[in-house]
């Protein structure tokens, strides 16, 4: 009976079953691309033989790790060193691909020995402008051993094919160190030291030794970066995060088509329940069958999540970052999840349908709806919606939080957007750079002459050079640093509320968000990079990015992140900001090696940005299409429900084409109203994460008109599209078959 049920209405139980599939597809697939990201950052320092690794203390992520390569020789010294391997990588763009990861190793270190060559030859210390690849690079860029690849503006020659087994490393490429350096531009430096000892039971003992000789580094077991848990924490809880808003719109349709079922049968459970069957056992039947929708959409998710992510793997564009991990774990959460989707899903049909009154339910009528809905003013349109009450609440939440995750994690875009176009000065520069072609704003790095030459120009009024940076700290695991000349014109939008402006070395001022939530004062202090530096002053700039920070000299960031004599960004005012465009030309044309835009266009420049608007579109479609399906369904219940009415119009006269009207306006008034809720919902949650302490201030949302109104749109387009199929459906209905419907 349970198959029988699900299989008489085909449309329903499919629509069912691919509205869970997606959420468990989500979960499948963002869940292992996270786990992929935090995979392969651990087999960066794990992967090869090293035992213990040594990084820049307080550094938030591996690759923001700066180590003075010189290094290498003392620790190499220390007793109970057998070798020491220094290695620094970065992601560049190469050839169209926005991130393709370059892995800088000694040639004859013990490091290297992880790539295993299946094709050519490996790097020599002599090798130079020449490059081994990952078999997943190799397939990317459909190239070869003897072919090339250019990297920023340097031809590197393939010599040979690797695997490590890591799919993050085998997406990239391995460099001499050397080249490393000068293509990330790091002279001398490397992320971190791979030490390997003489004694593995010695590590204790070593490890503490290192401790005591360079205080200012970090040493930690190899694959136990120190700050690797808080960034993969991060990682991971987004990646759940945005699975569960396609769980809950799944969810929500199916309690949605579970209900309509119900709905469908009443007179036949009524039949049941006159026949002797108990509550328990009729609840039992709908729950059962919820469970069984539940794994077949589980089935279908879990295939389709695969799929996903070996398409994205296999593209040029996304095969750096989206390689996923699997496991057997992840797939037991995705189908515990759907079938705890199933049980929650279905447990309020499976309860309404369980106290049903036998002799009232034999009497129900479909078509007939109840009293109130034809009480209800408005007209027909309305009053087919009032009929459903429940059906027409849980469409219209599905719709919502559809169009909420769009409105939240739009908003959000928007306000980090506005943020980072302020980080040029407060509004008061006309012109900002960054470094042209990279692949992420951390690895900007612009040399101080440029911004000499660029000042020379006589209608440039000012050039103001800075740092920005994220770093860990014993104060708090997440730190924003900027680093800005005491005498440039850009540092005068930091408006100190208490203590004085920066003046020396070792001095930093702090945000008032950052001061309030560490309880920290003038004249205290506070450690990074394990130095300690005094706040001489609290600033404010109506900017959540930058109260959350502190700012330091220039020198000392540049010393911090490892760019002697770099900027990550310039800050132009011109003496007649209505020469803009002329000045901005000159700047294209005498300076390719920087992005220059205006100041109000600064964040399309950005690479950052325009991966997550990407992302951010990638999660829209997901949840629109989900939302979508969930309308579908409904909107086939409905007509379902009203087949006898519909033929018995259609017997008056109406048309097909009044008939195909009046549905597709009752899916755009449910999708009105869901897109309402939704940009209520989605304010509502924008709001929820700024709460969240300290950090909500990096999230603080900006709503525009335009994005209310283009998501009000969205949700009755929406609603449009997914009647068109019903309403044609009911539309081609021959009146005398639909008036033997049953």
């Amino acid at each position: 009976m349970i198959f029988r049920n699900l299989w008489r209405r085909k449309i329903r139980t499919i629509l069912t079953v691919l509205a869970v599939s997606l959420g468990v597809a989500a979960i499948v697939a963002f869940v292992a691309i996270a786990n992929g990201l935090v995979t392969g950052y651990t087999e960066v320092l794990s992967g090869s033989d090293a035992d213990l690794v040594l990084s820049q203390a307080d550094a938030l992520d591996p690759s923001t790790s700066v180590v003075d390569e010189n290094l290498r020789e003392e620790v190499a010294n220390l007793p109970g060193v057998k070798g020491v391997s220094g290695m620094l990588y970065g992601a560049v763009t190469s050839e169209g691909i926005p991130y393709f990861y370059v892995f800088g190793h000694d040639a004859d270190g013990f490091a290297i020995d992880r790539f295993k060559l299946i094709e050519g030859e490996g790097l020599t210390p002599r090798s130079k402008q020449e490059i081994i690849i990952g078999r997943i690079g190799s397939d990317s860029f459909g190239r070869g051993v003897g072919d090339s690849i250019r990297i920023y503006d340097s031809a590197y020659r393939i010599v040979g094919i690797y695997e490590t087994g890591s799919n993050f490393e085998d997406a990239g490429g391995v460099v001499i160190l050397g080249d490393a350096q000068a293509m990330l531009k790091k002279p001398h430096q490397v992320n971190a030291l791979q030490v390997q000892l003489k004694q593995v039971d010695d590590a204790d003992e070593v490890m503490e030794r290192i401790e005591r000789r360079f205080p200012d580094l970090a040493v930690s077991r190899s694959g136990e970066f120190a700050n690797q848990e808080f960034l993969m924490q991060t990682v991971g809880g987004f990646a759940w995060g945005i699975s569960f808003i396609a769980i809950l719109i799944g969810g929500v349709g199916m309690m949605n088509a579970l209900l309509m079922s119900v709905y469908e049968r009443t007179r036949e459970i009524g039949l049941l329940r006159a026949l002797g069957w108990r509550r328990g056992r009729v609840l039992r039947m709908i729950l059962t069958e919820s469970i069984v929708l539940s794994l077949m959409g589980g089935i279908v998710g879990a295939a389709l999540g695969v799929g996903v992510v070996k398409l994205f793997g296999s593209m040029p564009a996304t095969a750096g970052l989206m390689q996923g991990k699997f496991s057997l774990s992840l797939f037991v959460q995705a189908f515990l999840v759907a079938l705890g989707l199933g049980a929650i899903g279905g447990f309020y049909p499976a309860w309404w349908a369980s106290r049903l009154d036998p002799l009232l339910a034999m009497q129900y009528d479909a078509d007939a709806g109840d009293e109130a809905s034809r009480r209800w003013p408005g007209g027909m349109i309305v009053r087919n919606l009032m009929r459903r009450r429940t059906r027409s609440v849980l469409t219209v939440v599905g719709i919502g939080v559809a169009i909420a995750a769009i409105v939240a994690l739009s908003g959000l875009a928007e306000g980090l957007g506005e943020q980072m176009t302020a980080l040029g000065g407060g509004g008061q520069a006309d012109l900002l750079a960054v470094e042209a072609n990279i692949s992420d704003m951390q690895y900007s790095s612009i040399d101080e002459r440029v911004a000499k030459r660029i000042a020379a120009i006589p209608e440039v009024k000012s050039v103001s050079g800075f740092i920005f940076s994220i770093v860990a700290s014993k104060d708090t695991p997440m730190l924003i640093v900027s680093g800005y000349n005491p005498h440039d014109d850009a540092i005068s939008h930091f408006r100190i509320v208490e203590g004085e402006p920066l003046s020396a070395s070792r001095q930093t001022i702090m945000g008032r968000a950052l001061a309030d939530s560490m309880n920290k004062e003038v004249g205290e202090t506070i450690s990074l990079a394990g130095s300690r530096y005094r706040i001489v002053g609290i600033f404010e700039t109506g900017v959540p990015f930058e109260e959350i920070g502190i700012v330091i000299s220039l020198r000392e960031a540049q010393a911090l992140v490892g760019r002697p004599r770099q900027v990550s960004f310039l800050a132009m005012r011109l003496r007649d900001p209505r020469e803009v465009d002329s000045v901005l030309r000159e700047l294209e044309e005498r300076f390719p090696e920087i992005s220059v835009s205006k100041t109000a266009e600064f964040t399309e420049s950005l690479p950052d940005l325009r991966t997550s608007d990407a992302m951010i579109g990638a999660i829209s479609f997901l949840a629109v299409l989900v939302g979508g399906i969930g309308m579908m369904n409904t909107v086939f219940m409905s007509v379902f429900e009203r087949t006898r009415e519909i033929g018995v119009l259609r017997a008056l006269g109406w048309r097909r084409v009044r008939v195909l009207s009046m549905v597709v306006r009752e899916a755009i008034l449910l999708g009105g109203l869901g897109g309402l809720a939704g940009i209520l919902l989605g304010v509502g949650l924008g709001k929820l994460l700024t709460a969240i302490p300290l950090f909500g201030s990096l999230l603080e949302p900006r709503y525009s008109p335009e994005l209310m109104l283009r998501a009000l749109m969205l949700a009755m387009v929406l609603g449009a599209i997914a009647s068109l199929y019903p309403a044609w459906w009911a539309s081609r209905l021959d009146p005398l078959e639909a008036l033997r419907y049953e």
